[in-house]
């Protein structure tokens, strides 16, 4: 983040044609998370490579669009810092679990809906967060030697 050490929380920030009221979180990782009444993969293509890329992240950012569906779901649309439009992510989801927790909009046990499946996150009392989920294989492949070869 650009300016001051802070808690940001409900900060404004402007991009293209449109103001977001964001929050901004560390989950080891940078996050830039914007709850709104309806998300959608157009608006984070839309946005995200902007909000990403935006001044007050000189270091760029991940951006989660948020759409809280009650006190234990959300749902959440991806622009992953550096990857692009992201189906699924773990740092994601816990980012924008902890920013709900922390406004109030949802439990500390919340269910994270994304494009590529879900995920479940315990928020504990100091924000420690643990994730609970399926491991699904998406691909296979071989490595060449070559890669691992060391170099004198």
């Amino acid at each position: 983040m650009a300016g001051p050490w802070r808690e940001v929380i409900n900060e404004k920030l402007t991009v293209l044609d449109r103001e977001f009221t964001y929050c901004a979180a560390t989950i080891g990782n940078p996050h830039c998370v914007i709850p709104l009444p309806e998300i959608s993969p157009a608006l984070a293509h839309q946005y995200g490579p902007h909000i990403e890329t935006h001044p007050n992240f000189p270091k760029k950012i991940n951006v989660q669009f948020l759409r809280v569906l009650g006190r234990a779901n959300i749902r959440i649309e991806i622009w992953e810092r550096g990857a692009g439009y992201t189906l699924a992510s773990g740092s994601s989801s816990s980012a924008a679990a902890a920013v709900a927790h922390r406004l109030g909009l949802v439990d500390r046990s919340v269910t994270v809906h994304m494009p590529g499946g879900q995920i479940g996150i315990e928020i504990g009392e100091h924000f420690e967060i643990s994730m609970t989920g399926t491991v699904n294989k998406v691909a296979e492949g071989t490595m060449h030697p070559e890669l691992f070869a060391v170099k004198v």
